[in-house]
């Protein structure tokens, strides 16, 4: 046996006679880069030429992570073919010990020499028995080269790999001494002499062709990529996109549906339906939107003629005050009130058309009776066969604006009235009650009706302006208006019942 043998598990390190080789710089100096390279070098011209879209980067990603997986895989693989590297190299020395067993006199010819030398690049052979060494291919006269011993044992993958990466930066002139169990027999040991300029030969072969075959793969699954992607994603996508841009040229106008595209049920679908439903409502917010414009110049107009026609009325009413016929006394003072309050409304609507911002009830402690009783008599003076009833103490008071009140209350006996009268085939007579009370630090004016009640479709929209009323002549704009009143008084206006008995709607005003 050589001196120098190693023991345990398979180990690379110098003899007596030789020195340690930096391996750490070497091995960074010559494996890494050429993968980096090969990843980055003409990425960023490629990508500012080609690859600025979802599909180049797709594609460059792909690429990306295919070799980032060929880098993971390698060092194990190549850790692999090098075991079986001098797996190989181990049984062309059984071979030849088994040769010269059977040869006659138990000499190995001057040719198997040869050829073992040329076919697996061994230098010598040896058999140590537990009582002898025998040389079956000694090495050249002379021949003391610098050696690395190798116990053919299975070592740990970490291990496997360092070895090999040492290997492939080893320094020249250097010898591998191996040593393993031959299988046909077991109490021997044998050792192997091979030049690890092969192994580190073959190593860089393989080398190479694992990645031509990672950039191969890369390459492929890259382009079947880009053309999945183009199909599945980009080219919908672009529908979305043209979609998307005929929108914002005329997003009053509906648009209609793309020809030629597949029903398809995965997520672009659900874009595509996603995006012609915000369409259409948006579509639809815009032609109502440009409907509200045109009504609110026509009403603004309307609102400057109503307006000098109210202060002509006005005038009409101060004289008829001074009328001696008592009848006209008592109903003067309510004209002229009922006439300030449309003027004043028809001037704040002139400001709201201005874009002004609208002030701030101006609150005050009111009571209410009063206020309900007037506006009451003035919403069913055209509605003389409906009743009413009026439930309030004399003492209850609220911290609101009178007449935004006496809009609301006015409104809702209005419309509670109407209700009534639209009923056809009604045998009883009509009755609004307004019922006042106190509660929680709150005043709660309900106005009740034995009307028809509010239908069931209309009640999740009864307070959206234009969409709330059922009377066919009705502008859906009361409700609103009244609930936008009663908040701005820091109340609220809600339905609190409403079925085959009749409806009721209870204002919450904050008391005093």
């Amino acid at each position: 046996m050589l001196p120098g043998r190693a023991s345990g598990q398979e180990q690379v390190g110098p003899t007596h006679h030789q020195t340690e080789a930096p391996r750490g710089d070497e091995l960074s100096e010559t494996s890494i880069p050429a993968d980096m390279a090969v990843g980055g070098a003409s990425a960023p011209a490629q990508r500012a030429a080609f690859f600025t879209g979802l599909r180049g980067r797709l594609l460059l990603l792909t690429v990306g992570f295919i070799l980032f997986a060929a880098i993971l895989i390698y060092p194990p693989a190549v850790a692999n073919y090098r075991q079986q590297w001098l797996h190989e190299r181990a049984q062309a020395a059984e071979i030849a010990a088994v040769a010269i067993a059977a040869a006659p006199q138990g000499q190995v010819s001057a040719q198997l020499t040869e050829k073992l030398s040329s076919l697996s690049e061994v230098v010598s052979v040896a058999v140590q028995s537990p009582d002898m060494r025998e040389m079956v291919v000694a090495p050249p006269a002379g021949f003391h080269p610098e050696l690395v011993q190798i116990q053919l044992k299975r070592a740990s993958t970490y291990v496997g790999i360092a070895n090999t990466l040492g290997a492939m930066v080893a320094p020249p002139g250097r010898y591998m001494q191996i040593f393993f169990i031959p299988k046909t027999a077991s109490d021997s040991e044998m050792e192997v002499l091979v030049p690890e300029a092969a192994l580190k030969r073959d190593l860089l072969l393989y080398t190479g062709a694992f990645l031509l075959v990672g950039l191969g793969i890369a390459a492929v699954s890259g382009v079947l990529m880009y053309l999945a992607i183009y199909r599945l994603v980009v080219k919908p996508m672009q529908a979305l996109t043209e979609s998307v841009i005929r929108f914002a040229a005329a997003p009053d106008m509906e648009q209609p549906e793309p020809k030629g595209q597949k029903v398809r049920s995965d997520e672009i679908q659900r874009a595509r339906t996603a995006l012609r439903d915000m369409q259409a409502v948006v579509s639809a917010s815009f032609r109502q939107r440009k409907r509200l414009a045109d009504l609110g110049e026509a009403v603004a107009k309307i609102n400057h003629d109503l307006r000098n026609s109210l202060a002509a009325a006005q005038i009409v009413s101060e004289g008829l005050a001074q009328s001696e016929d008592p009848r006209v006394k008592r109903a003067a003072p309510r004209l002229e009130r009922a006439l300030e309050r449309a003027i004043r409304l028809a001037e704040a609507t002139l400001r709201y058309g201005r874009a002004e911002p609208e002030a701030p009830p101006r609150l005050q402690a009111a009571k209410l009776a009063p206020i309900l009783s007037e506006a009451a008599g003035e919403a069913l003076a055209a509605h003389g066969g409906v009743a009413f009833e009026l439930n309030a103490p004399e003492d209850v008071a609220a911290m609101v604006e009178p007449d935004h009140v006496h809009r609301i209350v006015g409104n809702l006996v209005r419309n509670s009235a109407r209700a009534i009268a639209a009923q056809t085939e009604r045998s009883a007579q009509g009755r609004v009650r307004v019922d006042v009370s106190s509660a929680d630090g709150a005043v709660i004016v309900d106005v009740a009706d034995n009307g028809p009640g509010v239908a069931a479709t209309m009640k999740e929209k009864l307070f959206q302006p234009f969409s709330g009323s059922s009377s066919r002549d009705g502008s859906g704009l009361g409700l609103a208006i009244a609930r936008e009143l009663a908040r701005g008084m820091k109340g609220d206006l809600q339905l609190a019942k409403s079925d085959a008995e009749g409806a009721t709607f209870r204002l919450r005003l904050p008391a005093v």
